[in-house]
């Protein structure tokens, strides 16, 4: 896969260089490959035993900023060189737009990587459900997800602003729906007082994301990175937030209440999957309450086994990020994930991606959060988010 991927990058490159490089001075030839050899090695590297979180950075920041333009430039340049034989000028009207392309790419990832990330957004949902106990309709519940805390390391302050954003909100509930870190609790030290300001009427709740897991770090050893997980875990119970591990808790409204059951890492290879949903859904007491939110990272987890083995009315989930991408409605999530951003419902075997204003009241439905961080420090179209979700009984 490594091979293959490194083939791909370097096929435009050869393209490029030789119908439009080739002859042309040393030095100048030299600059057009530099971004390339420096790529390789970034890949070469994050690949060996001396790997580290800023090698992948920096090698995704080189195929965002040179490689894709690139490619989309070979292709469309490919198209006319084709056309060639039947119009001498197709080759040349279709480098110019190929060129045209490839200039907005580098517009989009050059604003997507100064300034996009730090675009926050509050989004806010309404979900109606026939079956909502009538003591929780208008119950507030804000979702923050998939905030890959080490990538704020750039900037604290962004961090104090969503903390300040959420709190501002004065929601009844709290939802993180995992990816705390990306990959080390090291990454939370300077960020402790905020995570700790966090504060909701009913409390914060949250899980764990396959990031928590702490498996994208070399550690000296398996039982160092279990000592590493432990800690993610304890700072967030520290924080005062409620972490759910294949567990549940209720929540009271006068005479009502509903169950908020929140799963370990459930998902497909290579993610981890850590996830117990008979578990968490086991009541000592007898029944959970009839009305249920389930917090689960992966959002594959709902075609998977929530609505097959349960009757589960929502469920809350992040991950995807929607690949921090998306432009007029598409992202290159929808090639990996079957949901991948918003609001979807199953009803009668059907599941679909639907707007809010035409959701059905007796459906079961998945929200999923495009979450505020991740590994690089880039956002276009899928601006960070934070939702608040208002549930309302139809």
């Amino acid at each position: 896969m490594f091979i293959l991927l490194l083939l791909g990058l370097l096929l435009p490159e050869l393209y490029i260089w030789h119908y439009f490089m080739r002859g042309s001075h040393w030095l100048l030839q030299l600059v057009f490959w530099m971004p390339y050899l420096a790529t390789v090695v970034l890949m070469l590297l994050f690949n060996s035993p001396y790997n580290q979180a800023w090698m992948f950075r920096w090698g995704v920041y080189m195929i965002l900023c040179f490689a894709i333009p690139k490619l989309l430039f070979t292709l469309v340049s490919l198209v006319g060189l084709a056309m060639r034989a039947l119009s001498p000028v197709a080759w040349r009207a279709a480098n110019v737009v190929a060129l045209l392309i490839a200039v907005s790419v580098v517009g989009i990832v050059v604003y997507g990587l100064c300034a996009g990330w730090r675009r926050l957004t509050v989004k806010e949902v309404e979900l109606k459900f026939a079956d909502l106990p009538q003591q929780f309709d208008g119950y507030r519940i804000v979702q923050m997800s998939d905030m890959h805390i080490g990538t704020y390391h750039a900037a604290p302050e962004a961090v104090k602003r969503i903390v300040d954003e959420v709190n501002a909100l004065q929601p009844d509930m709290i939802c993180f729906t995992g990816d705390l870190v990306n990959s080390s609790p090291s990454e939370l030290d300077i960020f402790d007082d905020d995570l700790s300001r966090l504060k909701a009427k009913d409390g914060v709740f949250s899980i764990m994301g396959n990031h928590d897991y702490c498996m994208y770090n070399r550690h000296s050893s398996q039982t160092a990175r279990m000592k590493a997980i432990a800690e993610v875990k304890a700072r967030e119970r520290r924080y005062g937030w409620q972490l759910l591990l294949n567990e549940h808790k209720v929540v009271h409204h006068g005479g009502d209440s509903i169950a908020i059951i929140g799963v370990e890492n459930s998902s497909r290879p290579p993610f981890p999957d850590y996830g117990n949903l008979a578990g968490a859904m086991e009541c000592a007491e007898g029944q959970l309450p009839e009305f249920k939110v389930l917090l689960s990272h992966d959002p594959t987890h709902w075609r998977r086994e929530v609505l097959k083995k349960t009757d589960i009315q929502l469920q809350l989930s992040g991950h995807t990020h929607a690949t921090q991408f998306r432009l007029f409605g598409w992202s290159p999530a929808s090639f990996v994930y079957d949901e991948y951003a918003g609001l979807y419902e199953e009803q009668n075997g059907v599941t679909e991606a639907v707007n809010e204003k035409k959701q059905k009241s007796d459906s079961r439905k998945l929200f999923i959060c495009t979450g505020t961080g991740g590994n690089v420090t880039f956002r276009f179209g899928a601006w960070p988010e934070i939702v608040v979700i208002t549930l309302k009984k139809a």
